[in-house]
């Protein structure tokens, strides 16, 4: 019978490593990186760059409706445009089933009065296409957002037809004064415009556009909610096999 080693033990457990013990540590219980872990902290990471994109965009979304709401509208802001041609037109907007069915449009709200407040102000909204048409060997001038440095000269020679005969406005109106369009937005292109209701040349108006964006608070909770989780789910990934492959218990 072996002597010199207590039933049931194995040499060297437990016992302190002394200056002549050279061979390899004993493994620690899940200190090693493996497949799986590696991959977790992969997909943890992939998730906190989403998360932070939700966040911002959520808080985006957050601050344009409490900032940028006026009067039922989130609006561009009113800044003031003015060409020698016969129109200023916006830039076509493209108007999909996704954007009002998310309650991103609803209504459409443009403002417009001349900065003369003598003269009278044609305004109106038509598909893009047919815009683009009536205003065709014509000078005119298209304006990006509500920046005045980003506006486009188209010139020509000819002379549109009043403005008001044209017949392509889904929704229009003239006068005096601060003339306000309102229109149910619907699929598709759309331009606005802005005239001379004898359709003479040299426009210069003051105006903002705005949309009453129905759903845009929810919409702004959903995506910060869904960032938040996200960030919580991703530090869990990242957190619980960096924990484990560092033999912590």
């Amino acid at each position: 019978m072996a002597t010199g080693v207590p039933n049931g033990s194995i040499p060297g457990a437990g016992a302190p490593r002394g200056p002549g013990d050279t061979g390899p540590l004993p493994p620690q219980p899940g200190g090693a990186w493996t497949a799986g872990r590696v991959v977790s902290v992969v997909i943890g990471s992939l998730l906190v760059l989403v998360s932070l994109g939700l966040l911002g965009g959520g808080g985006t979304m957050l601050w344009a409706d409490q900032s940028l709401r006026s009067g039922g509208y989130v609006t561009s802001g009113t800044a003031t445009y003015s060409t020698t041609g016969y129109a200023l037109a916006s830039e076509s907007v493209n108007l999909h089933w996704s954007l009002l069915l998310m309650g991103l449009v609803g209504d459409v709200r443009v403002q417009v009065t001349a900065t003369n407040p003598d003269r009278p102000v044609f305004v109106a909204i038509g598909p893009a296409d047919r815009v683009r048409a009536y205003l065709s060997g014509t000078s005119y001038t298209t304006v990006t957002g509500a920046d005045t440095t980003a506006m486009t000269s188209h010139p020509g020679t000819a002379r549109p037809a009043p403005p008001q005969t044209a017949g392509i406005w889904v929704a229009q109106a003239a006068g005096t004064g601060t003339q306000v369009l309102q229109w149910t937005a619907q699929e598709g292109n759309w331009a606005a415009v802005a005239m001379n209701p004898d359709g003479s040349p040299g426009v210069s108006v003051r105006a903002d556009a705005g949309v009453s964006a129905p759903e845009l608070f929810w919409l702004a909770f959903k995506v910060i909610t869904g960032g938040l989780f996200l960030g919580l789910l991703s530090a869990v990934l990242i957190w619980v096999p960096v924990r484990l492959a560092s033999g912590a218990r």
